[in-house]
């Protein structure tokens, strides 16, 4: 076992947009020593024991269509594809998604590219593509419609449930170049980082991302809409969580449990450190989840995974085609069941407030020595804070105060600080509010009064904007 997990990986089980051809072989063009190998694989490795009825059958599809859904057989070309997927390296629409009854769902839409100009949005169904359905269709089959070649255009049926609507869309195929990991400095000195996929060069890009943080006072570990992909990046990127030593545990046919180790890195996230996930987290995503939830190492926000802990390994045929074939089941490190199953936030958050919600409780463990002055809802975009004091103020320079406005989700928001009558604070956003968006307003200790008495403890205010 432990010499095939170097050839593992956790394939996408939202597929990006990729250029192919049908996923499909005829009998005639399958050679019966092709045929042979598949069954052979299949009796040595699958992770479930086959009825030999079902190895009878004259083509790899009507093999493959007995074995679970993550099972498949592709050509050369189309494995060459699958690969470019995880890579993030591919010609498309731009979007990832997640099967529907009724065709593929939208779970992201890439900004800028050809899908969202066309007005595609996160949650529509794509029912069917150049009149072609996609309900019962599987993955590859409804990639293989969906793509095509560079500057053809895909015409889409779409069902947008938020007004039960459906649509006519036509979309530009494109190369798609899809950013693999993305990080910022958030507000109160927090670091963001967002993985998209776990292929091949995030290891390196999230070092590089860790390194450009470099003095954060927390983290936030985003996984949402993250599909899965390579076991060994999993491994690897556990590494960069302290503490972590464990990956996960497999067990393949014969449900005796393995324990991987997480592989340790040079640089850390050190701090407190929030994970976000949601029901398209997947895969991968959901084996660092686990092992992080399992060793204590993150906060997990935002809602239940979505329940894919099963590994592929890949078997090259000697006619150069591929089978891809499950051949294990991965849990936690002690050994908590993922596989139809997921896995449960330690906090759970409505859809798309997962960002707000643990950035909020980052910055609170900031200011836990603060006092709260409440919470305000539905406040309008120009709005101004008063806060009175019981004393005549003595301030000559207001920028000295410290006082600080945060996006939660999002970055510090500049504000002008003014003594009013003596003994208020007035402070105003220079710009206005965002609709519909949540924020902290924190004031530190730094007030004296003109007898020289100092403000006992620092204030904060929440308050989110009207939509």
């Amino acid at each position: 076992m432990r010499e095939m997990m170097r050839k593992f990986l956790i394939p996408f089980v939202f597929l990006f947009s990729l250029t192919t051809s049908a996923f499909s072989v005829s009998a005639e063009t399958t050679s019966t020593s092709t045929l042979d190998e598949i069954r052979q694989y299949i009796r040595d490795y699958y992770v479930d024991v086959v009825n030999e009825n079902v190895l009878n059958g004259s083509t790899p599809q009507e093999i493959v269509q007995h074995l679970d859904k993550y099972s498949t057989y592709m050509t050369a070309q189309e494995y060459q594809q699958f690969l470019d997927s995880i890579n993030m390296d591919f010609v498309g629409i731009g979007i990832t998604f997640n099967m529907d009854t009724a065709g593929i769902k939208v779970t992201s839409v890439l900004k800028g590219g050809p899908a969202e100009r066309s007005g595609l949005r996160v949650g529509d169904v794509i029912t069917e593509v150049d009149g072609q359905s996609l309900a019962g269709k599987t993955s590859e089959q409804a990639v293989a419609l969906i793509t095509g070649q560079q500057g053809t255009t895909a015409h889409l049926k779409v069902l947008r449930a938020t007004t039960n609507e459906t649509l006519t869309l036509d979309v530009t195929r494109e190369k798609i170049n899809w950013p693999n990991v993305e990080f910022s400095r958030l507000a109160g000195n927090i670091g963001y980082i967002r993985l998209y996929s776990f292929d091949s060069g995030s290891v390196n890009e999230i070092a590089q991302a860790i390194d450009s943080l470099s003095g954060v006072k927390g983290w936030i570990f985003d996984l949402r809409d993250n599909p899965g992909g390579y076991v060994d990046a999993a491994q690897q990127i556990l590494g960069f969580f302290p503490n972590v030593t464990k990956a996960f545990q497999v067990r393949d046919r014969s449900n005796v449990p393995e324990v991987y180790d997480a592989v340790a890195q040079s640089v850390k996230m050190n701090g407190p450190i929030d994970m976000l996930v949601n029901s398209s987290s997947a895969s991968a995503s959901e084996m660092v989840a686990a092992a992080v939830k399992d060793q204590k190492a993150a906060v997990l926000y935002g809602q239940r995974t979505f329940g894919k802990g099963s590994m592929q390994q890949i078997f090259q045929l000697t006619d150069g085609s591929v089978l891809k074939l499950t051949v294990a089941r991965f849990f936690s490190p002690n050994g908590t069941a993922i596989h139809e199953v997921g896995v449960k936030p330690d906090v759970w958050t409505t859809v798309n407030k997962e960002l707000y919600a643990a950035h909020r409780d980052l910055l609170l463990k900031q200011y836990r020595a603060y006092q709260s002055l409440g919470k305000l809802r539905n406040v309008p975009t120009n709005k101004q804070f008063t806060m009175k004091f019981s004393r005549k103020l003595a301030i000559s320079d207001t920028s000295k105060l410290g006082i600080k406005l945060y996006e939660l989700g999002g970055q510090e928001v500049p504000v002008t600080v003014q003594v009013s009558k003596g003994m208020q604070l007035v402070m105003k956003p220079k710009n206005l509010l965002k609709k519909g968006t949540s924020y902290l307003l924190v004031i530190p200790p730094t007030v004296k009064s003109k007898d020289g008495v100092l403000m006992k403890k620092g204030a904060y205010v929440e308050f989110s904007v009207a939509k």
